[in-house]
């Protein structure tokens, strides 16, 4: 008895320490407005980590717009969904081809897999979940693009958001012009919503070059983080500013 209660409290403490690392963030608000030029190998890997946030999101957008109907077939993805992760985490970090692939594989068969439980549980058509997500890719874009043609590093984040506004709304339109559904009864709030998330990855984006800066260059794990690590973000933010106002 004694040895299952000290088990439950080390699983408890384990619990604890991890819920407290991943909230945890080491920078202030002077490293996020620090653009100063940076190496050429961290605007690559911030290339690369755009890159593969660009094709991941086409990947799950098309996954998510051909999902299958049928129970059986939604098993299959589930699996596949699975066993992709699976062997992603028992690849090698410096097998990054490999990595980015069943990344992309993942990618495309999560959004098959959820796609019917997503569309039941919100009540929203595929056309409307599809749009939004083109509507993401076409940020992914312009940060990508951005990182490609501006030679000045404290440029890069001001063009990439200037070039969304106007980008998104072409992708949301034309997504719902294609796809039809609820896109463009809420194109509006769709806009304003995607333009705060791409605020979001450049706010991450300094976190992921102070990552570079130390070592840690991992492209495709950046990617991932940018999506899973989005309310340690965001409340780390929300921290700076209650201690910068005095709340």
């Amino acid at each position: 008895m004694r040895i299952s209660v000290s088990r439950v409290s080390t699983s408890r403490r384990r619990a604890f320490n991890a819920l407290k690392n991943y909230f945890r963030r080491e920078w202030e608000v002077e490293a996020v407005l620090n653009f100063d030029e940076v190496p050429p190998f961290i605007r690559r890997h911030l290339i690369q980590v755009y890159f593969s946030l660009l094709g991941a999101s086409a990947f799950f957008a098309l996954g998510f717009y051909t999902c299958p109907g049928r129970n059986s077939q939604i098993l299959y993805t589930i699996f596949a969904t699975f066993v992709s992760i699976f062997c992603f985490y028992k690849t090698a970090p410096w097998q990054e081809h490999r990595r980015v692939c069943l990344f992309l594989i993942g990618a495309f068969f999560g959004g098959a897999s959820f796609a019917p439980w997503f569309t039941w549980f919100f009540s929203v058509d595929a056309g409307f979940v599809v749009a939004s997500i083109l509507g993401a890719s076409a940020g992914f874009c312009c940060f990508l693009a951005s990182s490609i043609w501006t030679k000045r590093f404290d440029l890069v984040y001001y063009i990439a958001l200037l070039l969304c506004s106007p980008l998104v709304v072409v992708a949301l339109v034309c997504a719902s012009a294609a796809l039809g559904g609820e896109a463009s009864h809420w194109a509006f709030q769709l806009h304003a919503g995607l333009l705060w998330f791409m605020v979001y990855v450049a706010v991450y984006s300094q976190e992921v070059v102070l990552k570079a800066r130390r070592g840690d260059v991992d492209y495709v794990k950046h990617a991932i983080t940018l999506i899973t690590d989005f309310p340690a973000v965001l409340f780390h933010v929300l921290k700076l500013l209650k201690r910068r106002t005095g709340y």
